[in-house]
Order: structure tokens, then sequence, then C-alpha cells
């Protein structure tokens, strides 16, 4: 037997050999690491199958001359008896599975070096009742001339199908065009970089006539760049948690598109995951616990897949929230200029530690001193954690923190600005542990520390310090002169859907910590810890503590006006007596 025949076996995909190694107790080891060798020296001699796909004793007996000739079964099928139709399994196992009708959807854009291996295993596919819809998503290179070369056969036929988008759509719009072309009642998915095994629609169409109520199934498939099996019996919890379907290996009916919908067209990313997570919440699955799929990380040639180019932590952050596999939390750092203090920001932030899905979002506003460079480089060093948001242009804080709530995916929401600095590496899961045990919350903040330029010594605040409550309103906030028990938003942290809803009053001046109190508060209890957590530094070029008195006054009578604009109707009256009384306006000379 030549290198070229052994080549030719292995071309079919029909030898598995994880599966081969299994069919008796002890064969792992006397076939070693060479187990195609072992099956077509001694194996089919014994009865062994190269897979659950091809029946051997059915061939050899189907067709006597080839036993007559002693011939491996698998050897005569590559090398003869697949250009002459010999059927390779008994016709009663399958009559009925032949039936099951099957739309494959292939997105593709850009990848015609690679497109090939793809679509000649799918045509090559032993269960023959299926079409491939091949939806291309505005390629540049020549996908569609090169299409209707090779496979013009195929689409006269109508066994492949081929949509051109106008332009670049993405993958999941590209996948809902396939849906709605869709002619049968079965979807099947192939990427045009991974390699689906022979057998692979006729696993999954056994399964179906078998189980006749199922609506959707997956198998398992190979990770070539480490050889790691992927794939395991059905937990929505674990699948919540993090995805083991691929999409390749995934099957549904029609029906699932009509009830649920498709793909999320937001998502650049794990737009996979999101899908199989919808359907299976209300659909479980069947799990066939066989290899049908060989997924390649670094194909030759053609575009780099879209999780090279393509940021994962916000549509992660977005469907964990979204299913409710694990807590999701959002640190947004905001920063204007804070070059000397933001990399201590940012690893405060970081090294964060508790069991929650965590993003870091940094906004930065238009710095000129090289703060968004030294951020940049974090992004770099963690991509995974961190991604800076901002195109330059300086917006002002208000506006900062409403395009920084904009971007925050998470369950909670924390802010730490970009000269402050959290101590204490349990801030989030303690902070995040306390608005999950107080769902009437929307918010809570905890006792900040103030460290003053020059001076080591960090200090509390008194205000913070008498409180003895730990859930508080609108009338603990007028017992304190300043109206401001939070200080600093550094040390709060808010469910994030009410901060992407905040009244346009709150941005007109600067988001103040006064007037986020009154407003929250007629929503529920605001939570205060008294562990301190977060320091709040005091310098020369902070907004607050830079500013000079005359303009102190100014933003705090604007700042109170807010507040009272948001506040519940029996507190404006004391709010207005506060105006009146500390912030009436000087009066010419």
């Amino acid at each position: 037997m030549t290198k070229e025949d052994i080549a030719r076996i292995e071309q079919t995909g029909l030898f598995d050999a994880h599966w081969y190694v299994r069919q008796r107790p002890g064969l792992v080891r006397e076939a070693g690491r060479r187990p195609l060798r072992h099956y077509l020296r001694t194996g089919w001699r014994e009865g062994l199958q190269p897979s659950p796909f091809f029946d051997g004793t059915h061939y050899l007996a189907a067709h006597a001359d080839v036993a007559a000739a002693g011939c491996n079964p698998l050897l005569h099928y590559a090398l003869w008896g697949r250009d002459e139709g010999r059927t390779i399994r008994a016709e009663e196992t399958c009559d009925a599975a032949a039936d099951v009708a099957f739309s494959v959807i292939l997105p593709t854009f850009d990848r015609m070096p690679i497109l090939d291996d793809c679509l000649r295993l799918l045509l090559a596919q032993t269960h023959r009742n299926f079409e491939v819809i091949v939806v291309d998503d505005g390629s540049t290179d020549g996908t569609g001339d090169w299409l209707h070369r090779h496979y013009a056969a195929e689409l006269a036929q109508g066994r492949m199908v081929y949509l051109r988008l106008s332009e670049n759509f993405g993958v999941a719009a590209a996948r809902n065009a396939g849906l709605l072309m869709a002619r049968h009642p079965w979807i099947a998915y192939a990427d045009s970089d991974n390699l689906p095994s022979p057998g692979l629609l006729d696993a999954f169409a056994r399964r179906i006539v078998f189980h006749g109520a199922a609506r959707t199934l997956y198998a398992r498939f190979l990770r070539e760049s480490d050889a790691l099996i992927i794939g395991r019996r059905f937990d929505l919890a674990e699948l919540r948690r993090e995805n083991f379907v691929d999409l390749g290996v995934f099957v549904h009916h029609i029906d699932c598109f009509r009830e649920l919908g498709g793909f999320d067209v937001s998502l650049r990313r794990l737009v996979d995951w999101d899908l199989v997570l919808k359907y299976l919440h209300r659909h479980p699955p069947l799990f066939i616990d066989e290899v049908l799929l060989t997924y390649r990380e670094d194909p030759r040639g053609g575009r780099a897949r879209i999780s090279d180019t393509e940021a994962v932590l916000s549509p992660k952050t977005r469907i964990l929230r979204r299913y409710g596999g694990r807590k999701t939390v959002t640190s947004l750092i905001v920063c204007y200029n804070q070059a000397d203090f933001i990399a201590g920001a940012i690893e405060s932030v970081a090294f964060q530690r508790g069991d929650f899905q965590h993003e870091v979002v940094i906004a930065d506003d238009g710095s000129t001193d090289g703060t968004a460079e030294i951020a940049l480089s974090y992004c770099e060093k963690w991509p995974w954690l961190i991604r800076l948001i901002g195109d330059g242009v300086n917006r002002g804080i208000a506006g900062n923190y409403r395009r920084a709530f904009a971007a925050a995916s998470g369950d909670y929401v924390a802010i730490l600005e970009g000269d402050d600095f959290w101590h204490d590496r349990q801030k989030l899961a303690r902070q995040s542990g306390f608005l999950d045990a107080n769902p009437d919350c929307p918010m809570v903040f905890s006792r900040i520390e103030i460290e003053a330029a020059g001076n080591p010594k960090r200090q509390t605040l008194e205000r913070q310090n008498r409180l003895r409550k730990d859930r508080l309103d609108g009338a603990d906030f007028l017992a304190e002169p300043t109206l401001n028990l939070i200080a600093n938003l550094s040390c709060c942290m808010f469910r994030t859907d009410l901060m992407k809803t905040l009244p346009s009053v709150l941005y007109r001046h600067r988001l103040s910590e006064i007037g986020l109190a009154f407003h929250l508060e007629r929503i529920g209890p605001l939570g205060y810890m008294r562990r301190p957590m977060s320091v709040y530094r005091q310098h020369a070029e902070g907004v607050w503590s830079g500013a000079s008195a005359e303009s102190r006054r100014a933003s705090g009578r604007l700042v109170r006006e807010i507040a009272k604009a948001v506040a519940h109707e029996r507190y404006k009256p004391a709010l207005q007596a506060i105006i009146d009384r500390d912030f009436a306006p000087t009066p010419p000379a």
C-alpha cells in the first residue's frame, strides 16, 4: 500500500481514529499512534469499522468482487467504489433517514483560496438530500466568478445556491439571509475554513429519525491545532459560562428560526454562541457523541477569521448578561489629561478579583498629554479585559460620561475617575454582592479615602463616618449640609440599565453625585458600605479641587438646581431653601 493510497483514504474523511480505538478494550494500546495503519493491516479483518459512517462488513458482503479480491473495503471505496456509487452501509439502516432534507448555510467573505476544501467535503456527503447555500458577503476577491466556473454543474442542478450581498454586512446578516432562502426543514451550517466529515449530515439525519421530537442537535469537533476533541453532554449552566457547541456541528429545525429569530446582527463576535444559547434555552438538544468536524484555526490563505480581528470583550459580556450565565460588571475609567495617574487607576481595576465577568472600558476625553497612549498600551497588554473608547474630541465631563455609560455591557457598572484608584481588590465583588442582596437598591457607594497632594496620610470624610445605615434616602442626604454623602463617583456602583437612561438634565452641567443621588433615590434606597475601598486624589489639576472659589460657588448652585429638578416632590422645597440660603447670586458691588 502506497502513501498515495493512504492519502486517498484520509481524503474520504471516513476514518475516525478517535472512534476507531474505542471499539474494544485494549485497542488504544494496540493501535498506538497509528490507528489507520492498524485498521488497514489487521483491524478490518477482525470486523472493526473505520467510523460510524462506513460499514466494511456490509461493503464486502454487498460487493462480492471486492471480497474475492481480498481488498480492504475502505481502500477500495476510496480508489474506485465512491466513483462507482457503491453503498457503504446497509440500506435498511438509512432508508428513513434519506428523507431528511438539509439546507447547509455557508457564508463567505474574501476566502476564495480556502473555500474549495469545505465545498468539496460538503458535496461529498454520504447523505444526499441537501442543498448548500453559499452567501457571498460582498467579497472583492472574485469568489462569485470562481464559484460559477468550478461549480457550474452543482449550481445548475440546484445542489448549490449562490447568493451575493451588495456589501459586507457581517456574518450574522449573511447567515440570516441564508436562513430566509432555505428550502428544507433542517438547517446546518458550514464555515469556509473548517472541514466537515463526509458523514456529518448522515449522522444528524439518522438521529432525527430515531428521535422525532428533537428540534436541535449537536456533536463533537476536533480542533486541528492541538488535536483536542471538544464537545460534551448538554448542560445549560455550563453552556452559559462557555461555548462548547461549534456551529459547524449544530443542526436545528427551521421552526426555531421562525419562532425565535436568527443571528443578532448587532454582535460582531460570538454570534454562534448567542444563537445556540437562544435556541437551546427553548429546545434542549440531542447530543451526538461523534466527531463530525475538523476546526482549523489557521487555514492557508484568505481573509483572517473575525476572531482574529474583532474584540470579544463587549459581546461576551452582553451574551452572559442576556442569558444569565454569570454576573457581569463593567468598570468605566473616565479620564482627561491624567497621564501621571492613569496607569495606577487602570491597574487597580485590572487586578479586581471575584466570580464575575469583568470588562473595563476606558473613556478618554481627547487627552493631549499622553493619557490615551498609556491607556492604549494597557489595551494591547490585556485585550481580553480592556477596551478604549474615544475619538480624540473633548466632549466635556458630561459628554464623556454619557458616552461611557452607552458603552457599558455589564449588569452593573462601577466608575473610576482617571486620577483616583481602588485599593481593595474585592471592591467590585463586595459592591456587586450588595446589589445582588438588595435588588431594590439602584446603586451602592462605599466610604472613600482622601489623599491630598503632598500628604501621604489618607483621611476619611466625617460625613460618611457618621452614617449608621446601609440603605439611604433623600432625607439622609438633606441632613448633610453639603448634600453630598457620596463625595466622589469613584466609590460607586450602579445598575447599568438605569445609567443608560438618565434624564438629560443630569448632563446639563456635569454629572454630579448630588443630582444622581436624588434621581436614583426615587427608584429605591441608595446602598452604603462602611468599608473604605477607593481613594480620591486631591491635587491642583483636579476638576473640583483645582477650581477657584467663585467657580465652585457657581457650579454648586447649578448642581443643586439640577438636583431639585430630578428630586421627588417632597424634597423640592428643602432643596430650594438651600439654594436660596447658601447659593444666592452675589449682589453687584
